[in-house]
């Protein structure tokens, strides 16, 4: 109903004091990645890996002469630190207009909690990516880290092609069709033994792959969902558990195989399963001591960053600063650290799925 004047004039409009957001999708990776982070330190990451086998061993009787001879078995991978940046700027008479008794939400900490949320979608968007954007200054991210040599010809500054035992991962094309024989193909090789350390710590895809892979599972998907309701997965867990047990935690929905989670991430590359070994596959944050820490989670906008992790190494924020020649206050967010893999061999790709 529209009303007359002898109503609206004496009549004040209620703004509910929350910002809904309507843009921004789901972002399993970075939730994971960064709450999951490793401290960096030194000038680079370096890592020594081993790239051969003696074959100077044998069996031998009495006084048969052994071998002294050395194996030169190691080479060292090599990450080099990297950084992200997200301004933060507010108008000072926009500050002054919002610190009236009419304020209802605090625009410098919304302003601040948006972009918060601006950066952590950015940075999803950059560890399904090859690293390659701005003249390679992103952070590394799934397409160079799990690959076979076809996006990156190095990894941590080693060559592929020298050390294609080590260095590659399985990427299998699909030919177009998801089923179980492709699914376990891609979990065998991406395994070793039968040891949880050794396998996929998840599967991810977007959305429609997920369905495609619950339409191969029909009836125990709802034999499951009936005895033991929605399993999810954490920020933290490894194995699925049942939404009764997560205890205001946030949990994302998970499918399983071989009891290995599989999330569908809406910033998922289309058409591809990730088999992911986050054993080998960190963040490695830089904590700076002239900077200070961020909570990532918000308390002003709902949407799907509401809940993001509290805890996280390398996200921090310079306070706001009064530039010489504007009346406002800028600052600015930082991410320092890099995306490494010390293990490609261990994480694999399907790719080119478009039905079942």
């Amino acid at each position: 109903m529209t009303f007359t004047n002898r109503v609206t004039t004496i009549t004040q409009d209620l703004i509910i004091p929350s910002v809904v957001d309507h843009i921004l999708s789901d972002n399993f990776i970075s939730f994971r990645i960064l709450g999951n982070a490793k401290r960096w330190s030194g000038e680079k990451l370096e890592r020594p890996i081993k790239v051969a086998k003696s074959t100077l061993g044998g069996s031998f009787s009495g006084l048969d002469t052994h071998s002294t001879a050395t194996v030169d078995d190691r080479v060292l991978m090599t990450y080099r630190l990297k950084g992200y940046e997200m301004p933060v700027v507010v108008s000072g008479m926009d500050k002054a207009v919002n610190k009236t008794e009419a304020q209802v939400l605090d625009l410098v900490r919304v302003e601040l909690e948006s972009r918060q949320e601006d950066a952590i979608d950015d940075l999803g968007t950059m560890f399904y990516s090859d690293g390659s954007g701005n003249s390679s200054k992103d952070f590394n991210g799934l397409e160079n880290l799990i690959d076979d040599g076809t996006v990156s010809a190095t990894i941590g500054e080693l060559t592929r092609s020298s050390y294609t035992v080590h260095l590659d991962s399985t990427v299998t094309a699909s030919g177009g069709t998801l089923d179980l024989d492709k699914i376990a193909a891609l979990t065998t090789a991406t395994s070793a033994g039968s040891a949880p350390s050794n396998q996929p710590s998840f599967f991810l895809s977007t959305e429609t792959v997920r369905d495609y892979y619950e339409s191969l599972l029909t009836a125990t998907v709802k034999a499951n969902y009936e005895s033991f309701g929605l399993p999810m997965v954490t920020r933290t867990s490894r194995s699925p558990i049942r939404g009764a047990e997560l205890k205001g935690a946030m949990g994302f929905t998970a499918l399983t195989y071989r009891g290995i989670p599989w999330i569908s991430d809406e910033k998922c590359t289309a058409s591809h399963l990730w088999a992911v070994n986050e054993g080998w596959l960190n963040w490695y944050g830089l904590k700076d001591s002239d900077l200070k820490e961020i909570s990532l989670s918000t308390t002003n906008i709902e949407g799907v960053y509401q809940d993001a992790p509290s805890k996280n190494v390398g996200f921090q924020w310079t306070d706001f600063m009064v530039p010489v020649n504007q009346y406002g206050i800028v600052a600015h967010i930082y991410l320092l650290g890099e995306l490494v893999n010390w293990n490609p061999r261990r994480d694999g790709v399907l790719t080119g799925v478009t039905g079942v």
